[in-house]
This record gives C-alpha cells, structure tokens and sequence, in this order.
C-alpha cells in the first residue's frame, strides 16, 4: 500500500505540467460556458428534462478490449450519444489480453471520442496520471470502477474541480487476492476518497449495501442497462441439450466447476454438451481444454476465443441453457443476454445472481460445488422447462426487456444534471430549481397547465435549516417547486457546486415580479399575517387598473382544526392563485397538504410578503438589498426577535452546508 501511494506521489507533478496543454484538448469540449438545464423539478411530482452534456467516461479497459466492464461503458455511451450528448471515453492504450499490442492514442468508435493514455505499473493498478489533460469541460466525470483513475481523480479534485460520479462494478472484490488488505483499503483510503465524488451510481444490490456501508448518503442504485436486441430470440426454437457460457477466462469465473458440472451431467444424460466462449484473461484456451480433459470432458467441451456477436448469436440459435458458475459478478450482464436470447439461466448461488432469477421468475440456482446435487436440481428443472419449451423461451425473453439500455440511460443522465447542479441543487435535503428570473415565471407558467397543482416554496438559510432538522417539513417541501432567496443559499451553492444561482429568487420581489409579468390572469386568495394586514398588502400587490383581481383574504392566526374551514373558504371564493403567509415551514406544509383542496392550480409560499406590501416593515435600502444584506437590516429593525434566527442560525447554515460539502453527496 505505502508503494502504491507512493508512485501516486511521485507522478502528481509530472501530470500537472502535462495539464498546461489542455486548452486544445478543451476546444474539442467546446470553450462555451456549461449549459444550465431548462427545469426538471424534484423527483415526487415533474418529469426531468435534459439539455445536452459534455460526458467524460473514465475506465481502465474499452473496445476492443471484452469484458462485463468494457460491455456497460459502450453501451452506455452509445446510448448517450443517441441521446445528443458529448462523450468521451477515457481509458488505456492496451488490451489486458493482448498486452504486446499498442492501440491509437485516439480513435472515434460509433461517434464516441476514444481517449487512450500511456501508463506505469500492472494491469491491476494502472498508473495514467495524463487523464487530468482530457477531462478538463467536461460536464460530468463518471469514473468506473475503484482504481488509480478513482483514487487519483479524488485526490487532485482541489486542483481540477470537474464534478465526478463514480459506478463501482464491484469495486476490487472480484478475486480473493489481497483480501483483508483490499477490505483495510476500502474502509479507509476508500472512504475518505469517495468523499471528492458527487454520486455514487450502484448497477447492482450487491454494489449498493456494500458501499452504503462507507457512503450512506449520496448513493442510488438500480440494475445495469443491457442491450437487449443484440441476442434477442436467438436460442434454439426447439429443445436441445446444448449449454452456452459466455465469461472470460478467468479463475473467479469457475469454469472449473462449470467443466466439473457438465462432467457429472453426461453421465446422467451423455447427449449434453458444453460451449465455453470468451476472451482469454489469466486462463487461456490450454488451460480451459486441460480442465475438460481433467473432467473426461473433452469429447463435449467446445472452446470459442474472442467470437463476435454474431458467432455468439450462431452458438445460441444451437443451445437452450445459459450457465454460469462464477463465484463473484458486480450484476450478470451475461445472464440478462442470456435471457434475452431466450436462453434457461442455470447460474451459480451468489446474490446478483439471485436477484436476476428471482426478477425474472425463471431458470435455477445451483450450488457447484456439489456437482451431482446441482445436476438433479437442474433436469428436474429442465424437465419442466422443455415440456413447456415456448412458453419459458417467450417468459426469459420477456423478462429481459426492462433491463434494456433505453431505460437504464435516462437514469444515468438525471443523476448527472443534479451532480453538476445545472438544473437542481440539492442543498441539505432540499431540491432547488437553478432558473433565471425569466425562466422561472415562464416555468410556472408551463405548470399550471399541468395535471396537479403547483406549490411554490422559496429557500433560505432559514427555511433550509428548519428543513435539515425537521423531517416533515423536509419531505413537505419536496413537494413544491423550490427557488432559492439569499445570500446563505448562494454561497452553499458556491461551496457546494462551485458556481452561484443566475438570480436571486427572494419571494418578496419574485412574486410581484410574477404577477407583472405573467401573461396569465389571476384571481387572488391572500391567506396569512396579522388580522387586516392581508386586506392592506392586496391593495399594494393589486393596484386599481390590474389585470389581476383579489377575490379573498384570511389571517393566518388560526388552529389546524379551522383547514377544512379555510380551504372551502378559499374554495368558494374561485381562487385560482393562493398566497400563502405563515411563516416557515409552516406554510410549505400547509400548502402541500391543503393546496389541491382549495381548488387553485398556483400557490407561493410568500413569508414576510404581506408585512412588507403593506408597509406594516420596512424593506432595506436598494444597495443593501443588492450586496445580499437585506438581513442585516430586518436584524438591525427586530433584534430581540431575530437574532437567533440570523446570528445563530446562519453559523449553524454553514456548519451544515459544510458538512455536506466534507460528505460529498449532492443528489
């Protein structure tokens, strides 16, 4: 471990001055600012919308190199790329099994740019300290598996400041080697270097509840996306006894007990046979037919080396078993293109494994290591698989579709935008729309159109700290439509996301401002405030002569009890606009819950809005309004009521946001 940090060291200098030639590498970014996202509200109510991104993919093996790893970062950037993305791939300029051959330094495969760097040191930890010259705008760094290019990107995230997510792919837990030092690792080192990462997207359950362990938040997971039309129907349209494993050579895939397997299968039943393809890794084609010929195999054992897809599409049209009995997989890419072929899953008793057969309500789990015990559970399944042979190759195909990459690509992508804050920052705990003013009235203008009402709420340091520490008023206001108001939610922004809101959202002048430019005509409820405050804040916010019309008020002193009273009030005065003052989290809540029975389509969560409308406060000068100090002056008017919640309250904002920033997470 001290060698490998070391070497880490060491090269930290050459790679910056390497970096000082990135400005021609940017122009292939494009030297434009990144582009922010039109809205895509929070995940309970409003479907995302993407705009297209620069997509740096980092990974140490692509094509033409074949593998689990290799399959996910192609398809997923091919998937992007059809998406409108920019992507690049980042990874080394040799193949693993086939280390003798140099590939180019750079290359387009299928539209992808394919970045290919020099290296130091073994394939296990590769050491490319070159990759900083080809991330730089980037959009997003999506970093997969734990390796030098993890550990390394984390390190110098001071010094690059691209935002990075990571996709573990088990991590570097597929062999036994090394394994209590690898666990030392992982709780150590790992763990403070997953701190630099924005996201952690998890392709398996198992990947998940593992880093969960070190990363509780900041982590999502979902199955990983296959390409489901490439063998799609084609196994065998008949019953035959024929087995195809697809893997690569390699010890933790246990072809040995595959072979062991098959073995004790013949001679059940001598007419099944066995096809092994993959690429070579530390097993070679040798050593596969000395393991058959150990097994007294040979005569059924036929070996395919690196075969492309459609000779892999030929084997299958021959075989009606998929099998694998690899004793480690991050998901079982292999497994779902098994089953997408139509293929009988017979696959080993490991937890990816598990989860796809029990998805998929097909196949059978078997324990290898006891060859005869695995043979008498899988023809008691075969038997009943080929009796009804149509129907279970109809059942697996089928089962295969939702793990198709058309759907897996949208999940990465949303993931991306709140990692990079272009269109939502998730500050403790709350989603908030990154929107010019322009963009926000044309926005809410857009949803009232929609099938649900729309809540507006309005974030502070206030409003924030209130929502960290109180769990109903935090998950109330996810609810809403989110802008952000004040100088403590910029700098968390700055801190956070390296780059501020475009405007100040405050609700005191975004409502106003909403109402003059809307291109809407609203008829009015204002609801909260001292008794007779709303009905001299209506007069102010809707002059003589507007298009607009208040058609009720109610103060905001009164008891849960009194909801039902005052949503059918609000109800039967016709109200399509509710402002709502009841000071925070009060009226978020109350929006969130009563909103849809006042029958408004639009409701602002407005705060001090009424006091400052009717004069009952006086609003801070323009300049102090203008440097963010409009606190400040509300302190300076009410100290004995507002200095906890301003000299208290912001240090206990930026505690929390800087705690944030020291966990990383941002989704």
């Amino acid at each position: 471990m001290q060698e490998r940090e070391a070497e880490i060291g060491n090269m930290t200098t050459e790679c910056f001055s390497m970096a000082r030639g990135t400005k021609t590498i940017s122009k292939a970014w494009g030297n434009e600012e990144p582009q922010r996202h039109p809205y895509a509200a929070s995940q309970h109510r409003h479907a995302c919308t993407t705009k297209p991104m620069r997509i740096a993919h980092v990974t140490r093996q692509f094509t033409p190199a074949v593998g689990g790893l290799e399959n996910v970062v192609h398809n997923l950037a091919r998937a992007q790329l059809s998406g409108g993305h920019q992507v690049r791939v980042i990874t080394l300029n040799r193949d693993f099994a086939r280390p003798d051959l140099v590939l180019p330094a750079r290359e387009n495969i299928e539209g992808i740019d394919v970045v290919r760097l020099p290296y130091r040191g073994s394939r296990r930890y590769p050491i490319a300290p070159t990759v900083l010259c080809h991330i730089k705008g980037a959009d997003i760094v999506h970093v997969h598996a734990i390796d030098f290019f993890f550990d390394f990107l984390a390190l110098t995230s001071p010094w690059h400041r691209q935002p990075l997510v990571v996709t573990p792919h088990g991590a570097f837990f597929h062999t036994r080697f090394a394994a209590h030092l690898k666990l030392i690792y992982f709780h150590t080192v790992t763990r403070v270097l997953l701190r630099a990462y924005r996201a952690v997207i998890n392709v398996s359950r198992h990947d998940h509840e593992l880093f969960q362990r070190i990363r509780p938040r900041g982590a999502v997971w979902w199955n990983n996306g296959v390409t489901v039309e490439k063998f799609l129907g084609a196994s065998a349209e008949v019953p035959c006894k024929r087995i195809i494993a697809i893997n690569r050579f390699s010890s933790n895939k246990r072809l040995d007990r595959l072979i062991a397997f098959v073995a004790a299968l013949r001679r059940r039943d001598p007419a099944w046979e066995l096809v092994i393809a993959g690429s070579e890794a530390d097993l070679c084609e040798t050593d596969i037919r000395s393991l058959a010929e150990e097994a007294d195999a040979s005569q059924a054992v036929e070996i395919m080396v690196r075969p492309s897809d459609d000779e892999l599409r030929r084997a299958m049209s021959r075989s009606s078993v998929f099998a694998s009995a690899s004793e480690y997989e991050a998901f079982g890419i292999a497994a779902i293109e098994g089953l997408s072929a139509g293929l009988m899953p017979l696959l080993s008793d490991i937890r990816s494994f598990g989860d796809i057969v029990e998805a998929a309500e097909v196949g059978v789990i078997v324990d290898f290591d006891h060859p005869d015990k695995a043979v008498a559970t899988f023809l008691a399944a075969w038997t009943a698989w080929s009796t009804n042979y149509d129907q279970c190759r109809q059942k697996a195909i089928e089962a295969a579709k939702p793990f198709d990459w058309k759907f897996a690509v949208n999940r990465f992508d949303a993931v991306y935008e709140r990692a990079a804050g272009h269109s939502i920052q998730r500050i403790l705990g709350i989603d908030i729309q990154v929107l010019r003013r322009s963009e926000a009235v044309e926005t809410i203008d857009r949803l009232y159109d929609g099938p649900a009402p729309t809540g507006v709420g309005f974030a502070n340091a206030h409003a924030l700290n209130t929502a960290s520490s109180n769990e109903v008023a935090r998950e109330e206001f996810g609810k809403l439509l989110v802008l952000n108001d004040g100088i403590g939610v910029a700098l968390a922004s700055r801190l956070l996301y390296r780059w501020r809101f475009p405007d100040n959202l405050n609700g005191t002048d975004f409502v106003p401002g909403y109402l003059a430019a809307t291109r809407r005509t609203f008829k009015i409820f204002l609801l909260g405030a001292r008794p007779g405050v709303a009905e001299r804040a209506a007069r102010a916010l809707v002059p003589p002569g507007s298009r607009h019309r208040v058609v009720g008020v109610h103060h905001g002193y009164f008891p849960d009890t009194m909801d039902t009273v005052v949503t059918a009030q609000i109800k039967g005065s016709g109200a399509d606009l509710l402002l709502v003052a009841l000071g925070n989290p009060t009226q978020e809540i109350w929006i969130s819950r009563n909103l849809a029975a006042t029958g408004c389509r639009l409701a602002f969560a407005v705060g001090a809005l009424f006091d400052f409308a009717s004069e009952g406060v006086t609003r801070a000068p323009a300049w102090m309004q203008a440097q963010g100090l409009e606190w400040l002056f509300r302190l300076m008017q009410e100290p004995t009521r507002l200095w906890r919640r301003y000299l208290l309250g912001n240090w206990i904002f930026l505690g929390r946001v800087a705690r944030q920033w020291w966990e990383g997470y941002r989704i």
